[in-house]
């Protein structure tokens, strides 16, 4: 069979449009565009070239000049998120990480920070006596609180490693399994149970809540609880703080919906994986949507100070959706002042606040955080606290 050769014109019609790419990619790195959606997470930019005869000698030129292009080449966001994208589509794999935030790929979809992999399969070794002296210096500042009326509930938020481990890679559980590996927070929690303290154990209860066989307690491709799991967390919140509120915290009002694609709260880890495509791991799950309640004047409403974790935004989301309270302040990570809703960075110094002032303008103090929380004391919030406060 005689095949039709291929016309000249089609030949250099070919080479020019291989031109064209490899000229774009050589502009680009030049005179770099946002050419493609940008890559997310935690980014080291590369160190500068130094251009220098020994350098050149060396070889260390060569090496800094190609980890420079590395960085830096055309369209790198594009050929980044092809590389994901094979490796994850083809063999489940995810790019290994050496800075930010390292993702763990489980069966199904389900996506996991190694972190919290870690803690989960790491032994406590929290001593008695600092346990001791961390829950009665809780127990002060939830007095020296009262004494001025306001309300402090510690929420404690758990773990997805806890809650779903048998959608972690078997192989990394091995050696300590969470439900033989008793941790530092776990440790804690017979003593914090006891202590008297105005305190929510998030891990017991979405343990009950599994058992009971409500689904989508997290999203798949988040690591946060997912939106309707914040909505009974918040039922927690307001059973627990609303007899000592002044003004208490309205019921939260939800029209119902079907499942979708996952919130944006939702999908933070899938985000991180950089795909090009991550469409088809976006498994449905129910986002509430909540109906802004308006029988109550915003002069009624409380005013809450939050200091939190990552795991706090979904609950603020939801009660500024709800109509629920009066704009307020977020310490994050009782390290950045923000003003919420709206998340806008304050200028303030955490440790030049003077408290007793500060205090005085809320209703209540809503302080999230989860089990590895609890290990780093709460980022100083208690000890600073305690040493500010009569």
């Amino acid at each position: 069979m005689n095949l039709r050769p291929t016309s000249k014109s089609l030949k250099i019609a070919l080479i020019a449009a291989v031109a064209v790419v490899i000229g774009c990619i050589g502009l680009s790195t030049v005179l770099p565009v946002r050419a493609f959606l940008p890559l997310k997470g935690a980014v080291e930019a590369p160190p500068a070239v130094i251009w220098t005869w020994r350098s050149l000698r060396s070889g260390a030129l060569a090496n800094s000049i190609g980890t420079w292009f590395d960085a830096n080449v055309g369209l790198r966001s594009f050929w980044v998120r092809l590389d994901n994208q094979v490796n994850y589509t083809l063999f489940g794999e995810l790019a290994k990480r050496t800075q930010g935030t390292v993702l763990i790929a489980g069966p199904g979809d389900w996506l996991f920070e190694k972190q919290y992999i870690d803690y989960a399969t790491t032994p406590g070794s929290l001593a008695d006596q600092e346990l001791t002296r961390r829950i009665e210096r809780m127990r002060r500042v939830e007095a020296k609180l009262a004494r001025r009326s306001i309300p402090l509930v510690y929420m404690v938020a758990p773990s997805k490693v806890e809650v779903y481990p048998e959608n972690v890679p078997a192989a990394l559980l091995a050696a300590n399994p969470p439900d033989r590996t008793s941790t530092r927070y776990e440790q804690a929690q017979a003593p914090l149970h006891n202590s008297g303290i105005s305190f929510i154990d998030g891990p017991n209860l979405f343990r009950r809540w599994k058992q009971e066989g409500v689904r989508d307690l997290f999203a798949r491709s988040g690591t946060h609880w997912s939106y309707a799991s914040a909505l009974r967390i918040w039922e927690e919140i307001r059973a627990e703080m609303n007899p000592r509120l002044a003004r208490p915290i309205p019921a939260f009002a939800t029209i119902p919906t079907k499942p979708d694609r996952p919130g944006p709260g939702d999908s933070d880890l899938l985000n991180l994986a950089n795909l090009l495509c991550s469409r088809p791991y976006q498994h449905p799950l129910i986002k509430p949507l909540i109906k802004p309640q308006a029988d109550i004047p915003a002069q009624r409403l409380p005013k809450l100070l939050w200091v939190h974790d990552s795991f706090g935004w979904a609950l603020i989301e939801e009660l500024y959706e709800a109509n629920a309270a009066r704009p307020s302040d977020s310490l994050y990570y009782f390290r950045t002042h923000m003003k919420i809703p709206g998340g806008l960075v304050q200028d303030t110094k955490i440790e030049a606040i003077d408290w007793p002032s500060f205090l005085s303008d809320y209703d209540g103090i809503v302080l999230v955080g989860t089990e590895i929380g609890f290990e780093f004391d709460c980022w100083g919030f208690y000890e600073t606290l305690d040493r500010a406060l009569d």
